[in-house]
């Protein structure tokens, strides 16, 4: 394989639909159903507001989410590779049902801190799983499109989760709560049903000290996991300084979810033909023009006046996301060993962990005491993850 692109082929998207491995069609139905269900997280700002905790407390309640996705992604990477992908899942999407309630039925800041961090230990744990066990069961050609696939049942599911959870938010936010709880119950049920164990390694070469110890010696994954860290700080204005800005044009929350829809059709309709189009290409410059596009959607939105600004702001940043995501996954893969795996992943997921810690509260901070601050620092924010993916070289993974 060259190292500098993903390996290609002459199948048509069709049959390479039908080679995928049942496993990939199981995660997409387990994935369909908890995001439809995840309604809560991008409706917490409004929540929250409407509860009438102010803007300094809403962005520590996220903070705790993001410290708690930390130790998800710390716990999940190792647990992923030591006790299988599914035992893995399963543990994270019971608790996250549990912490969810929990959640429900807080009453006071410090008990919205609390379960705000367990959602986001629990929440977070099977990602690494979820992406390793795709990788184990997945020949190298086809993952691009595998990754595609994965993430057409998420982004679908989160399309129709959206649409429904702007409807619920505006009758009783207590339904938002048990969805995504009952959901996350669901999922956790397919996985030890339906899906395999994956890739195990030892107790002893299970450790996070060797994997550290060889990414810091692969460059160019380094690289990708700065470029990621500033690409993600993007992605979570959507649901703190644009859910402002909606509102404060004098929209009702059904347009918010309406719009954060629309971004999930886009991608359920077009994500996997734009996929088999990337993955022809050198996939650090795919994931550069990805992240650019990114930047320049978050960028638009201040330049809006009416939703259909911010809509023209979610094609370009859609569009972004559609060409830089898939390809990641894939990029990331060609660059683990096989049994490290859970903990490249998870190494990956501390990026958005770490956005998450900064960016919404950030973006709150600065849109209520300079706007404009928020949409070309987000510019920045995408030239220079481009410029780092751009000059990047990959090399394949040192087994």
């Amino acid at each position: 394989m060259k190292p500098e692109s993903i390996p290609q082929t002459r199948e048509t998207l069709l049959e390479q639909l039908r080679a995928l491995p049942r496993v990939v069609w199981v995660l997409f139905a387990g994935l369909f159903i908890h995001r439809f269900g995840t309604f809560v997280i991008p409706f917490l700002t409004l929540f929250l507001k409407d509860t009438g905790y102010k803007t300094s407390e809403i962005a520590w309640v996220f903070a705790a989410l993001a410290f708690g996705g930390v130790g998800a992604m710390i716990l999940g990477g190792r647990l992923s590779d030591l006790i299988g992908r599914k035992n893995t899942m399963a543990v994270s999407l019971f608790g996250g049902a549990v912490s969810m309630l929990m959640m429900w039925q807080a009453d006071s800041f410090p008990a919205y801190l609390l379960s705000g961090f367990l959602v986001g230990i629990t929440h977070g744990m099977y990602h690494p799983a979820s992406n390793s066990l795709l990788i184990d069961v997945v020949p190298e050609s086809r993952r691009v499109t595998a990754f595609a696939v994965v993430r057409w049942a998420v982004n679908l599911g989160f399309a129709c989760g959206m649409a429904t959870g702007g409807f619920l938010a505006e009758k009783s936010y207590s339904i938002l709560f048990v969805g995504d709880a009952i959901t996350s119950a669901c999922f956790a049920v397919i996985a030890l049903l339906w899906l395999p164990h994956g890739v195990k390694t030892s107790k002893a070469k299970s450790r996070w000290s060797e994997a550290i110890k060889d990414m810091l010696g692969n460059r160019a994954f380094l690289t990708f996991f700065f470029a990621n860290l500033f690409a993600v700080v993007t992605f979570f204005q959507w649901g703190s300084s644009v859910a402002r800005l909606i509102t404060d044009l004098g929209y009702e929350k059904t347009v918010y979810g309406w719009l954060m829809a629309a971004n999930g059709v886009a991608i359920a309709l077009f994500e996997i033909p734009i996929s088999q189009v990337a993955q022809r290409r050198s996939p650090n410059r795919v994931i550069a023009l990805g992240f650019l596009l990114c930047g320049v959607g978050i960028w638009l939105n201040g330049f809006a006046l009416t939703w259909v600004g911010i809509a023209i702001a979610m094609v370009a940043f859609t569009l972004g996301e559609m060409i830089s995501m898939p390809v990641s996954g894939a990029y990331v893969a060609s660059l683990s060993p096989t049994l490290m795996r859970g903990r490249y992943s998870a190494a990956v997921g501390l990026t958005w962990n770490l956005g998450q810690a900064v960016a919404p509260g950030l973006g709150l901070l600065l849109y209520e005491s300079y706007t404009e601050s928020v949409w070309w620092g987000c510019l920045a924010i995408g030239c220079i993850a481009a410029l780092l993916m751009h000059f990047s070289v990959p090399k394949p993974a040192r087994e």
